[in-house]
């Protein structure tokens, strides 16, 4: 009996190094809390026990988001791969069970989006076999219309899309203050993280909330990527 192959998957974290991203996001100049966002998306894609790649400038080719986003995509496939699980680095609420369950709808042949509060997505799984690269190029990337067209790219295809839960993603100062008085408890844990880690900065300073945003509790100092 000849047995079906197991899905051959791996992780792409699409993220500049700090240096390069200084230039394009807002929270790009805060270097200790983009080391913390890149550190946990990191230990977070790889406990989910899937082969990973980070694509940072250096190994992005091309002119522009999206054809570097693409040619990123197709470099892990011809890696040998049969699908990709694409990450930013923005969105501290992402999980191993998040990972895992879009592996699982890739298994079933289904393309996967995870839906960020503002529009975009913070994560896109795709198979091989479905991946129509000029089309997935020109999709409007960072951008609020994102989440909508990337779901009727596709439809075209007549591909079946698994939806994640929604998630709140940081690119502007306000993001990081609405995230931080969040009550739940995986923001505390985000939150602690971020206060240990600026605790151990040397040029610490802390603000009433009043006077100014929460931001003010981390280090300013240069920063890191925008997410895909």
């Amino acid at each position: 009996m000849i047995q079906k192959p197991r899905l051959n998957t791996a992780i792409l974290l699409f993220a500049q190094t700090a240096k390069a991203d200084a230039l394009y996001k807002p929270l790009a100049h805060n270097g200790a809390l983009m080391d913390v966002l890149n550190e946990k998306v990191t230990k977070t894609a790889k406990a989910s026990g899937f082969d990973f790649y980070h694509f940072t400038e250096v190994e992005q080719r091309g002119v522009g988001f999206g054809t570097r986003f693409t040619n990123s995509i197709q470099d892990v496939f011809d890696k040998g791969y049969d699908s990709v699980i694409c990450l930013g680095n923005d969105t501290p609420l992402l999980t191993v069970k998040l990972i895992q369950d879009a592996a699982d709808a890739l298994k079933k042949g289904k393309a996967v989006k995870g839906k960020s509060l503002d529009g975009g997505l913070y994560l896109i799984a795709i198979n091989k076999n479905n991946f129509d690269a000029p089309a997935f190029q020109d999709l409007p990337w960072q951008t609020s219309n994102l989440a909508t067209s990337f779901h009727e790219y596709i439809a075209v295809q007549n591909q079946e899309l698994e939806v994640l839960e929604s998630l709140a993603d940081l690119d502007t100062e306000q993001d990081l203050e609405d995230f931080l008085s969040g009550k739940d408890a995986r923001r505390s844990i985000i939150r602690l993280l971020l206060c240990t880690f600026s605790r151990k900065q040397t040029h610490y300073q802390y603000f009433h909330k009043q006077t100014t945003s929460v931001i003010s509790l981390l280090p300013l100092n240069k920063g890191s990527p925008k997410a895909a």
